[in-house]
């Protein structure tokens, strides 16, 4: 669909130019002030309009043209002339009333929280989503991949009651388009969730589906034992370790003496550190095993003092005031489990 590479110019006789463009699961639409000395629509080539603008030498810019045939772009010395295709085309986004509506901020930092723990696999599309929860305690904001879960408090005004299922990548897009201070409101028209503040419009497409119940399996975990430890500390040791790693690696997590050692083996080399921790219940000792890149991430999106805790089968749970993570175990490496059995093996022919 050749209008979906397309940005919409929208020339009103109130001197303000709207430009919208949509990919089907979002569409944006921002307003400016323009001189306007006859009103219009054209719908032109988004990435051929962008080069263009980015060429031109002069202060200001004239854009003239008729609907479905040509337009020219007119800066200082240079003119550019541009094939359009027709404004009826374009699929326009659908805008709620005001009063369906919660106000929103600090979009970015809630998406830096959870985008990550969203699953890749197209085979999952519920779980490629962030669920948001709007409730009178605030926004909630959910993302769970399988083997790892990310729930984030956010910041938001009003009582409404409403969950819905946002497709991470598209919150991630709206999240490079605002800043933590913008208050936004969001409203739903159904298939739709569409965020709004002055002069900007952002929808995305909703998904339909089952989503993981956070309350429900953080509170499964029966926890063997918490400690406390710095969440940047703790990253640092993950990420440092982790350059050896390769795709068959496995991170290790040791627990002694209120003591953490972090280690990673990769193939043929290992990295290890050690950081000291605080105990708040049980004793905490064993050693588990993590993916490091995905351990990784849910530190990366967690700051300021970290409790930690370890619960059956080795399942990690990492507390902050405002995020959650939760982190399944994986087996050792299927090398270093052979490399323990050879020893056995040894001595088990010297006894016989």
């Amino acid at each position: 669909m050749d209008e979906l590479r397309c940005v919409l110019l929208e020339a009103g006789e109130d001197n303000t130019l709207t430009m919208a463009a949509t990919n089907m699961e979002v569409a944006l639409e921002r307003r400016m002030q323009a001189q306007v000395r006859e009103g219009g629509s054209l719908l032109m080539g988004a990435k051929l309009f962008v080069g263009m603008l980015s060429l031109l030498g002069g202060e200001t810019v004239t854009i003239q043209g008729e609907d479905g045939r040509q337009a020219q772009i007119a800066s200082g010395t240079c003119c550019y002339t541009i094939p359009l295709l027709p404004v009826s085309r374009y699929p326009r986004m659908e805008i709620p009333f005001p009063e369906d509506t919660v106000a929103v901020s600090n979009i970015p930092h809630m998406a830096a929280r959870t985008v990550f723990a969203a699953a890749e696999s197209e085979s999952k599309p519920a779980m490629q989503c962030v669920k948001l929860t709007f409730t009178s305690d605030g926004l909630k904001a959910v993302s769970y991949d399988g083997s790892r879960l990310a729930a984030a408090k956010g910041d938001s005004k009003g009582n409404a009651s409403v969950s819905m299922l946002m497709p991470a990548a598209s919150l991630n897009k709206l999240a490079r388009l605002v800043s933590n201070k913008d208050e936004l409101d969001v409203g739903t028209t159904g298939k739709s969730v569409v965020f709004t503040k002055e002069n900007f419009m952002f929808s995305a497409r909703l998904l339909k589906g089952q989503h993981v119940d956070s309350d429900l399996l953080l509170g499964s975990v029966q926890s063997a034992f918490t400690i406390l430890t710095d969440a940047a500390a703790l990253y640092d040791a993950v990420s440092g370790v982790s350059v050896v790693a390769d795709e068959d690696s496995a991170l290790s997590l040791c627990f002694a003496d209120n003591r953490i050692q972090v280690r990673c083996e990769g193939e043929g080399c290992s990295s290890s550190r050690e950081l000291e921790v605080v105990a708040l219940s049980g004793t905490p000792e064993g050693k588990y095993w993590y993916n490091p890149r995905q351990l990784a991430q849910c530190l990366g999106a967690l700051g300021g003092t970290l409790m930690l805790e370890i619960g059956q089968n080795g399942v990690l749970i990492l507390r902050t005031d405002d995020l959650v993570c939760l982190q399944m175990a994986r087996r050792k490496p299927a090398r270093l489990r052979v490399l323990e059995e050879k020893p056995e093996k040894k001595a088990a022919k010297a006894a016989a």
